[in-house]
């Protein structure tokens, strides 16, 4: 990424700046992503890259990485793994900033939603 030419029309970022700045962050999701970050992979300053992710994007690039975190931790949900695995491996600072976010964002709690799963799965395997 560092060293190729940062092609943008107008503000918005390309589709293939895109694609290889959200690969970055599935690929860094467990760990600290930060925005200065993301922009110098972009060779952009912090300010236009951000002003730019979010006109191509709709959203900020801390929600965006927020909402890729969630989405990681909603596929781990049905697993057998600790929340307090699902939040270190989704990269949230710990079990209680996970369990925040997501109750913001879903409206129940991470344990409330993987007894929801557990519940669907076995009434499912019932119906088999």
């Amino acid at each position: 990424m560092k060293g190729e030419k940062n092609t943008t029309s107008g503000s918005e970022l390309s589709k293939p700046l895109l694609k290889r700045l959200t690969d970055y962050m599935w690929g860094k999701l467990h760990s600290p992503i930060y925005v200065e970050d993301l922009a110098s992979e972009s060779n952009m300053s912090t300010f236009h890259f951000a002003r730019s992710f979010k006109k191509t994007t709709g959203h900020s690039p801390h929600k965006y990485l927020t909402t890729m975190r969630l989405e990681k931790a909603m596929t781990m949900m049905s697993t057998d793994i600790t929340l307090a695995e699902v939040a270190s491996e989704s990269g949230f600072s710990d079990q209680a900033h996970f369990t925040r976010v997501f109750k913001k964002k879903m409206g129940i709690t991470p344990a409330a939603y993987r007894r929801k799963l557990k519940k669907e799965a076995a009434s499912r395997a019932k119906e088999a």
